[in-house]
């Protein structure tokens, strides 16, 4: 383990008073990124690989804490929500006869987001504090979902700390990374409704619905028409056109994965793609299996609240298992799962029948330029 890496922006007496833990240097991965698409294997840019080596190590950096943490992942108006608080503590069931807990990932924060720690991650203190039932919780330096998506396509077109790069301006002339409703509107819809650049595009086509796109508000929307039996026209292509083939199995890994409500957002980073068909066809042509067929993903969750045993902030979590003894996450989604045709696995299980399940869209980023 390397010793504590000072930060140029933190004067070192703040660190050393610190709640603090340290890591190691950025590891590097030996992984290989690609489309198995019926048994023919394709593989991906370097630039698409860097992105998805950078989330990959956002997802394993491992750190521990020397003392008790206690901070808040959100904000409302400016000031900490109590809503959002997470408690930490270093040892296995707060005793302290067991080992420290060593955790996995960035902690998750969408007060103090805009950190990419691009030579290891320290764990470093905002300037918010509150007061909860007589104890000082604070804001911490980390990732949520989007960012960490922004910093992985830095990463994979060498834009990671500099320019204003996968940044959206405000009313004020400030930049800064995207959320997933820019992701949206600079993806899907494009329109700049919030200060967007041009950053992003479709992944895949989409027959009827291309034009109408643009009035979409929510990713259930656009899934719902692109899956309308009569959206794509069938050519003499060699595969049955619909959602699964014309626009999932299109998809290669760096590319993202956007769930879009009417006010929240969820966005993945996609590693592997297979591509799997039926055995019968359909008018002579071959029918993508969206049951057999899958991507694999990394994405960001926070902590598991109350739970200061909780290891990992990122899923997949392999660390519960179900009564099969099979690992609960595996970052694995079907395309009936991205089309909400079923359930998609999810840490806060926030689909229920009541209100159908997700909607997944897939964009990607103009400079891959494949």
């Amino acid at each position: 383990m390397k010793r504590l890496r000072l930060m140029k922006s933190v004067p070192a007496i703040v660190i050393l008073c610190m709640l603090m833990t340290m890591l190691f240097a950025e590891p590097t991965f030996a992984a290989t990124y690609k489309v198995n698409d019926g048994g023919k294997t394709t593989y991906v840019s370097e630039q698409r690989a860097a992105a998805c080596d950078r989330m990959l190590e956002m997802s394993q950096v491992e750190w521990q804490l020397s003392g008790r943490l206690r901070y808040c992942f959100g904000q409302k108006d400016g000031v900490l929500d109590k809503d959002t608080k997470i408690d930490l503590y270093k040892w296995v069931d707060n005793k302290m006869a067991n080992e420290v807990i060593t955790r996995k990932g960035i902690p998750y924060t969408q007060v103090d987001r805009e950190h990419s720690f691009p030579n290891g991650f320290t764990l470093t203190y905002g300037t918010k504090t509150t007061t909860i039932d007589g104890n000082t919780y604070r804001s911490i330096w980390g990732t949520d979902c989007s960012s960490s998506v922004d910093f992985a396509w830095r990463k994979g077109t060498g834009n990671l700390n500099s320019s204003n790069f996968m940044k959206h301006k405000d009313s004020s002339g400030n930049y800064h990374l995207y959320r997933t409703r820019h992701m949206f509107a600079d993806g899907i819809v494009n329109k700049s409704n919030d200060g967007e650049g041009d950053y992003l595009m479709l992944v895949g086509k989409y027959g009827n619905y291309y034009s109408k796109r643009v009035n979409a508000t929510t990713t259930r929307e656009v899934v719902d028409e692109l899956s309308k039996a009569d959206n794509y026209a069938q050519t003499d292509a060699e595969v049955w056109a619909d959602i699964y083939s014309k626009v999932y199995a299109a998809m290669k890994p760096g590319d993202a994965l956007l769930w879009r409500g009417d006010t929240t957002g969820h966005v993945r980073l996609v590693t592997e793609v297979y591509i799997a068909y039926k055995n019968e066809t359909k008018e002579g042509k071959k029918v993508v299996d969206p049951g057999k067929s899958y991507v694999k993903c990394i994405e960001q969750t926070g902590f598991k609240k109350g739970d200061a045993n909780w290891k990992t902030s990122w899923i997949p979590n392999q660390e519960e298992k179900d009564e099969a003894g099979q690992d609960v996450f595996t970052g694995v989604y079907t395309f009936e799962q991205l089309a909400g045709k079923k359930r998609s696995p999810v840490v806060n299980p926030s689909e229920t029948v009541d209100v159908g399940f997700r909607r997944y869209v897939p964009i990607k980023l103009k400079a891959f330029n494949d």
